[in-house]
């Protein structure tokens, strides 16, 4: 089956919430460097320049995620939804606009590495243009954030480190931003302390962001994580999930995925469309509602079995998605 990206639907799937945290988590703080600047001295008394560091974002990524996304920031501020997304920005980051940052101008591309399903723990790497000076200025100053939540300072591998509520955050040259929880902030900037800036995460998930035509990927291997088996109960497509791909871009009308998830054997594969199915079912009768501004986000929802796979292609309608997020955040 053929996706609207020039190949066949066996590489990818859907993730419109982690394509979100990737694009609104890196509005954040960080520490001062200089582009072109020697970042650290590693273990082995090198040093790494700000090009090494902004020219890796995979490498940054401490090894093997359970998920890896990516986005491209410019291409989503772009789409209809852009207009929401920069709302959510500014009333729910922890980062106001004495940072000197506006993510809509300022972020490009995000790149995200989560490391378990049960909780937070993972890291974004984001790209883009962004005012170190300040940016510190402004953490120095312990500036209460959006959200209602004071900035506190510490360093960590030769970096300031500034955490508001549960996020640890840090600029590490003009042009790229780490972000997540401490222990994952942590395992990204041993990495550049410890000259680790080369690529671990797996090949297959690698060679889904060669795509041109992809404006998001997500990927992941869920096969040990007892959380999506306690996702299945309310999402029967999810019973026996062991791996996912998608590719996604943000053309009309709003969102539009391809994608593939395998399962163990043929059975659990088509048990998974038929639930995929009944949800597109469902999706049709909210459709009926549009008369009374209300109505599904989901456009459209074919799946098809190949064996161990399903795959399907999706279509996300960016109005009623726009209506929904801004209902229920």
């Amino acid at each position: 089956m053929k996706g609207r990206f020039g190949i066949t639907a066996k590489w990818a799937r859907r993730a419109v919430a982690l394509c979100a945290l990737a694009l609104g988590l890196p509005v954040v703080l960080g520490a001062c460097r200089h582009e072109g600047d020697s970042i650290v001295v590693t273990g082995d008394g090198k040093r790494l320049s700000s090009e090494v560091i902004d020219n890796s974002p995979l490498a940054l990524l401490p090894a093997n995620p359970v998920l890896l996304g990516w986005v491209d920031a410019q291409a989503f501020f772009a789409s209809p939804l852009g207009g929401e997304l920069s709302r959510l920005c500014a009333s729910h980051l922890p980062i106001g606009k004495e940072s000197g940052f506006d993510p809509k101008r300022d972020l490009k591309k995000a790149v995200v590495g989560a490391y378990s399903m049960a909780g937070a723990d993972g890291v974004v790497v984001a790209q883009g243009d962004f005012r170190p000076e300040e940016i510190k200025a402004a953490a120095d100053r312990h500036a209460t954030t959006p959200i209602g939540v004071p900035v506190v300072h510490s360093t960590y591998a030769g970096n300031d480190m500034y955490t508001a509520g549960n996020f640890g955050f840090t600029v590490v040259t003009q042009h790229t931003l780490l972000l997540g929880n401490e222990t994952g902030m942590r395992r990204a900037l041993d990495r550049i302390r410890d000259n680790r800036v080369n690529v671990e995460v797996p090949a297959w998930m690698v060679r889904l962001l060669d795509n041109p035509q992809a404006s998001l990927v997500v990927a992941g291997d869920v096969t040990s994580q007892p959380a999506v088996a306690a996702l299945a109960a309310s999402m029967p497509f999810l019973n026996g999930l062991q791996n996912f791909r998608v590719l996604g871009n943000f053309q009309p009308p709003g969102i539009n995925f391809a994608g593939t998830l395998s399962y163990p054997d043929p059975a659990s594969a088509t048990s998974a469309a038929n639930a995929a199915r009944g949800l597109a079912q469902a999706a049709g009768v909210l459709n009926m509602l549009r008369v009374f501004g209300l109505g599904s986000p989901l456009q459209t929802l074919k799946v098809e079995v190949v064996q161990n796979d399903m795959t399907f292609v999706m279509s996300i309608e960016s109005q009623s998605l726009t209506r929904l997020l801004a209902q229920v955040m």
